[in-house]
């Protein structure tokens, strides 16, 4: 692990804000003491302020990085102040051994003359030091707080959400594998009576049956689908309903290329589908599929009579899935005017 792993942009605009609010501070207590103000005096401590204010930050980092969390906030806080107002305390004595004399004269403030020995020196800097690293690190510290906190309840959100799709689409699975027990037993009937006109006749209608139970029952493939596949189901359901009702169902599908591969969720369009034809044997079904600014758009249309009684849990629990899935990003309108059944669906573009 880097010790100042972590450290950043962030931390420099942190340490500039803090350099210029004390120096601030210090530029108001001069003008209220009508003290003489230097602009080269102002831009150093300036500079100097910002050294130390990214030692400090520094040092907060490092102690995050070695303690951890573990530690404790308050254990944390005295270990980071501690280390910046020793390393502060050097800095700024290298600084002025460094300096000649006339300009440590110029920079140092009066009160910061006359210590007794240098030892009472370096100890007036460090409580100094330890003042302003309180400040520092104790805003660091709340800051960083902040940022963790939003962190955790950022993903404490997207686990509920996952949370809440997976129940959504556990019960689209449950949904998925509750095949109509009347529609699958008059399935199986037809194939059996196919089978007595002929064995071509029956192997044909037991394929269509195997399409539709393959592609309806629940895998353990994701439950992501695409419009092709989710049209394939369609075609299988309609070539058994074929079957139990005779011929007489006439299913148009009209896809562009780039919406029949765009994912959406599984068993959205069956269920629709359902809808329309509300078990009426004899009806048309036009299907289109298409991509339009960024959503995709699958539009059912039947002639079932407006008059006979449609199956509202299908239109609900289409309707309920795509509140969980998408919120207000999607929207599902579906009306029996005009002696027809339609219904239009639109989700946001995944690819």
């Amino acid at each position: 692990m880097k010790l100042f792993s972590g450290f950043g942009w962030r931390h420099v605009w942190i340490a500039l804000g803090f350099s210029l609010a004390v120096e601030l501070a210090h530029l108001t207590y001069a003008f209220i003491g009508k003290e003489e103000l230097r602009a080269g005096v102002v831009a150093t401590w300036c500079v100097v302020y910002f050294l130390l204010a990214i030692i400090g930050l520094g040092c907060a980092v490092a102690t995050d990085n070695r303690l951890g969390e573990a530690a404790g906030t308050g254990k944390r806080l005295l270990v980071a102040m501690v280390a910046t107002a020793v390393l502060a305390t050097a800095t700024v004595e290298t600084l002025l051994q460094a300096l000649p004399a006339s300009a440590v004269a110029v920079l140092v403030d009066k009160h910061d003359t006359g210590f007794a020995s240098a030892l009472h020196r370096i100890a007036y800097r460090f409580s100094i030091s330890a003042g302003w690293a309180l400040l520092l690190i104790a805003l660091y510290t709340m800051l960083q707080a902040s940022r963790r906190a939003t962190a955790r309840l950022h993903t404490a959100r997207l686990a509920a959400l996952a949370a809440e799709r997976g129940l959504v689409e556990a019960d689209l699975r449950a949904m998925q594998a509750r095949v109509e027990p009347d529609f699958l037993f008059a399935a199986l009937l037809a194939v059996d009576q196919a089978y007595g006109r002929s064995i071509e006749a029956g192997e044909q209608a037991l394929e269509a049956l195997i399409a539709f139970l393959r592609a309806a029952l629940p895998a353990e493939a994701p439950t992501t689908s695409t419009v092709a596949a989710e049209l394939d189901l369609v075609r299988a359901y309609a070539g058994v309903l074929s079957l139990v009702s005779g011929p007489a169902l006439k299913l148009d599908i009209a896809a562009e290329p780039a919406a029949r591969a765009e994912p959406i969720p599984a068993m959205l369009v069956l269920p629709l589908a359902r809808w329309a034809l509300d078990g009426v044997p004899a009806a048309t079904l036009r299907i289109a599929a298409r991509r339009e600014k960024g959503a995709l758009q699958i539009s059912l249309a039947s002639d079932v009579p407006a008059t006979a009684s449609a199956d509202a849990a299908q239109i609900d629990g289409v309707r309920a899935r795509l509140a969980h899935l998408y919120g207000e990003r999607a929207r599902l309108e579906a009306n029996t005017e005009f002696g027809a059944r339609v219904a239009t669906i639109s989700v946001p573009c995944l690819n």
